[in-house]
């Protein structure tokens, strides 16, 4: 297992919950990755890759396979794919680490020409999933069979988040509008700690937002519906939509956008 890297191009994504009935994330994710290889960025999968908390069986049977294919395709170009554990995923940890498609870490410190950036899945920073994890797991196991009779429903638990946020977005403007102010909390202490960004995922709420010390806060939202993904590139880092057309990637300037289109 690693901690540290410097790369120069390296794309970081989260939240994939492949194998959740409600994923549509498989046909994005594999040609993401041959996008990724075309222009030599190595990628950073930031927890929740898979799901085992609201698994389909049926769904992860069709959808592991080709995105298994197009990691080997990725590495055997001499890519590096990086894998930091989320809350949904614990538990294939080391069925990953053994694939040997991966090179796992409980979180990674970046060098990309000056910059340190802190990349973790931040579940850690849930105060409801740390302080209540047994319930956390059952709600989210019920989830599941929620999302499979009615699958609207989360896109209004995404609208609720938003809206209960709000009064903490309004009174501070800082923060990404949708999470839990621990988060930026969280980030603002990792600041301290001489890191220039801060990336999380875990809330499903893309954005970015500046930090107290001067770093910015980062969150890679999810691939259930939307393709945001964080390019860093010799330093400089953008918050960016992949699309299908492999040419078209819509600027950071349009973060409010992205991150209600990626839920």
């Amino acid at each position: 297992m690693i901690t540290e890297i410097r790369d120069r191009n390296l794309a970081v994504i989260s939240d994939l919950h492949l194998g959740n009935p409600f994923s549509k994330a498989k046909n994005p994710t594999v040609e993401f990755f041959h996008w990724a290889a075309q222009n030599e960025y190595d990628i950073v999968i930031n927890g929740d890759g898979f799901e085992i908390a609201q698994v389909s069986f049926s769904k992860i049977a069709r959808d592991v396979p080709e995105v298994f294919h197009a990691i080997k395709t990725f590495t055997a170009r001499g890519r590096n794919v990086y894998y930091v554990i989320g809350n949904h995923d614990i538990v294939l940890e080391n069925f990953l680490n053994d694939w040997g498609g991966f090179k796992m870490a409980p979180f990674l410190n970046v060098w990309s020409g000056s910059k340190r950036i802190r990349i973790e899945h931040g579940h850690l920073y849930d105060p409801f999933f740390v302080r209540n994890p047994e319930l956390y797991e059952f709600l989210t196991w019920f989830a599941g069979f929620a999302l499979k009779v009615h699958p609207s429903l989360y896109n209004a638990w995404v609208a609720f988040e938003r809206m209960k946020s709000r009064l903490f977005w309004e009174r501070s403007r800082s923060g990404i509008p949708g999470e839990h102010k621990a988060f930026f909390e969280a980030a603002e202490e990792l600041s301290q700690r001489g890191f220039d960004a801060i990336v999380f995922g875990h809330t499903h709420h893309a954005g970015q937002s500046s930090l107290s010390s001067g770093s910015e806060y980062y969150n890679t939202g999810s691939w259930l519906m939307g393709t945001p993904f964080l390019e860093i590139n010799s330093g400089q880092i953008v918050l960016r939509r992949w699309t299908r057309d492999l040419q078209c990637l819509c600027s950071s300037q349009e973060t409010p956008q992205l991150a209600r289109a990626a839920g």
